[in-house]
């Protein structure tokens, strides 16, 4: 009986999150009118407006809104992995001076708090000409992910056999060769981690491009959903559809990388 219990808990937990997505769709398939007279229902009254998904996308400028975070998303994933994975390498196979202390003072940085640097790190891209421009988003975000990412790519590297890295100095290859012939296929789970972790951070930031840009013309999707939500004309219907086109693409790869997800988190935590 407890364990029939535990079961039906969970299946109402489960409905209980699904009902705001499925409200938000119900509400972007609804007319203007509809939305605003059955705000409540999930269920639009009359022909369901497909439409609405269309006129989005098209006429208030998401598909730029959308290749503007592919964009900053892809840069800011490679930079983290190809930076970070390096420097995991060398934390965890590598003996030189001062190594504990650098690598202690990174993993500290997650004590900071992220708002606590958002002033001085705005005046810093503002005097290096950065502002209002791609590299300006991505850059302190590649920056924001070290800790986190040089941990678990440290704690990975170091799972994996020492015997390996010494047969392959014997076989001639260089540290960089050992690193990306090695190294870095073995570490796809903990490589897909990271990728999904700065994938879903920076698909959905909205902080920080606020800040640093004011064209709309590099807006990410949060920001055009900021804008669609501000703007003076304002439908109900239109904001849940863009709700559903931010999300969508997190909805759809997760389920694909979860596997490797779990898999580099656990791996990866085992030995430090």
């Amino acid at each position: 009986m407890t364990k029939y219990l535990k079961h039906i808990l969970l299946v109402l937990y489960g409905l209980a999150c699904l009902y705001p997505f499925v409200w938000m769709f119900g509400t972007s398939l609804k007319t203007p009118q509809d939305a605003l007279a059955n705000p409540q229902s999930p269920f639009p009254e009359g022909a369901l407006q497909f439409g609405t998904f269309a006129e989005v996308w098209n006429k208030l400028n998401f598909y730029q809104f959308f290749l503007n975070s592919v964009f900053v998303s892809v840069f800011i994933i490679v930079g983290v992995i190809i930076i970070y994975s390096m420097m995991g390498y060398a934390f965890a196979k590598y003996v030189f001076k001062g190594k504990k202390f650098i690598y202690y003072m990174f993993i500290a940085l997650l004590l900071v708090p992220g708002v606590t640097i958002l002033i001085p790190l705005y005046i810093n891209m503002t005097n290096l000409g950065l502002a209002n421009t791609y590299i300006g988003i991505i850059l302190p975000m590649i920056n924001g992910a070290a800790p986190f990412a040089i941990f678990l790519f440290t704690s990975y590297f170091r799972t994996i056999s020492h015997e390996l890295y010494e047969s392959a100095v014997l076989d001639g290859c260089n540290a960089f060769k050992i690193y990306y012939r090695i190294y870095l296929p073995l570490a796809l789970p903990a490589i897909g981690t990271i990728a999904i972790i700065n994938f879903i951070g920076s698909w959905n930031n909205i902080l920080w491009p606020m800040i640093i840009v004011d064209s709309k013309e590099l807006f990410t999707l949060p920001m055009g959903l900021m804008y669609l939500d501000s703007s003076s004309f304002k439908k109900w219907n239109e904001l849940m559809a863009g709700a559903i086109i931010t999300i969508l693409p997190i909805l759809v790869s997760f389920p694909f990388l979860q596997k490797m997800y779990v898999k580099g988190m656990t791996i990866g935590s085992v030995k430090m």
